[in-house]
């Protein structure tokens, strides 16, 4: 996560670099707005006088009001910001921002028309609602402007969320991968040492086999740690190996039935997948001579079914529920199909669902 924490002084250089960014709007919206309110207003007078004329100096006076007030709001924004932020108070500061922006266009068009007047020493020959035709073509001006700064500003927030969300996604399904990869490595190892230990001085050529399929299963998580996918023929191959390793161990207490059609295996799958789920029905089921566990993987609607017979232990231990649950998590990530657990008296079912051939996964 510390990929995510900006320090201080990053904070600020993403924040100059924004604003950096917007500068090209900034100075255009002065332009808009100035040029826009004065000809509008012209417009107005034009209406009413045949002889008014349309004077530059009243565009260049425009175009100073519509920068006066501008960066006024921005600046009044920005304070707002940093004492009511959008992301925690949108009904307040809408409301705060809106009666704070209207007061402050109103006072300074009012004030500023009066002091060019003023110092300009001209006669006001245009009729009585004068002020009001100004400052109600500013004011909606205005509004046009802020509403187009606001649609931006959010925009940009959403675009660059929507960035950070990928990146998180990406992150996250790297780290859960690789909780799955090194919960295979734990427990599965302490196991295959017990069983070899077992097998060295009983039956040398059962450990010689015991061995060769133990590398095998270790070299296939090599060469899957680096894919998002994996084919279904892949899965299948490197399961076998382990498949084998968990015969010679439980021998027949263990059986294993496979029922899976040939046409869907270059359909995708994330790696190691098949492996943890019969490694998870092993250790929370009892598996003996009496008691034997009976698994089945079978294919059903786009979807692999691992089914096996239900019989807990009594004594479950420890479970980290990092399995189950990170299965689950690397779908939603991966794909919009969801994994599927079901748990009856006597069986438990999970269906996880395989991905079309061309879909594209995260390679890591």
């Amino acid at each position: 996560m510390n990929q995510f924490l900006l320090t201080h002084k990053d904070l600020s250089i993403h924040r100059t670099h924004a604003r950096r960014s917007f500068n090209w709007w900034r100075w255009l919206s002065i332009l808009l707005m100035g040029i826009g309110t004065q000809f509008f207003v012209d417009f107005i007078y034009g209406l009413f006088y045949e002889a008014y004329l349309f004077r530059i100096q009243d565009y260049l006076i425009a175009i100073v009001i519509a920068f006066i007030i501008l960066e006024g709001i921005r600046l009044i924004n920005r304070k707002l910001e940093r004492q009511l932020p959008w992301m925690e108070h949108i009904s307040k500061r809408f409301l705060v921002q809106s009666v704070i922006n209207s007061i402050f266009v109103v006072l300074t068009v009012t004030g500023l028309k009066f002091f060019f007047n003023h110092l300009l020493g001209g006669a006001n020959v245009k009729p009585i609602f004068d002020d009001i035709v100004v400052i109600t073509t500013t004011f909606s001006i205005t509004v046009l402007v802020v509403s187009i700064e606001m649609g931006i500003y959010f925009l940009t927030r959403w675009k660059k969320s929507m960035i950070e969300l990928e990146r998180f996604k990406k992150s996250s399904l790297e780290f859960r991968h690789e909780m799955l990869k090194t919960q295979v490595n734990p427990h599965f190892l302490f196991n295959s040492l017990n069983t070899l230990s077992s097998l060295v001085y009983s039956d040398q050529e059962t450990a010689y086999h015991f061995i060769r399929q133990l590398a095998s299963v270790y070299r296939n998580v090599l060469e899957h740690r680096n894919k998002g996918l994996v084919t279904l023929e892949e899965e299948l191959k490197a399961t076998a190996s382990y498949i084998d390793l968990m015969r010679l161990r439980f021998g027949n207490k263990l059986n294993l039935q496979f029922n899976i059609s040939e046409n869907k295996n270059f359909h995708q799958l994330p790696p190691l997948m098949l492996q943890l789920l019969i490694e998870n029905a092993i250790k929370h089921n009892v598996v003996s001579e009496k008691y034997p566990l009976s698994l089945w993987i079978t294919f059903e609607d786009d979807q692999i079914v691992i089914k096996n017979t239900l019989r807990l232990r009594s004594s479950k231990g420890y479970s980290s529920k990092i399995g189950l649950d990170n299965i689950c998590s690397h779908y939603d990530i991966v794909t919009n199909k969801k994994v599927i657990i079901e748990q009856t008296d006597d069986f438990f079912i999970v269906k996880i669902p395989l991905l079309e051939p061309k879909y594209e996964g995260i390679n890591y």
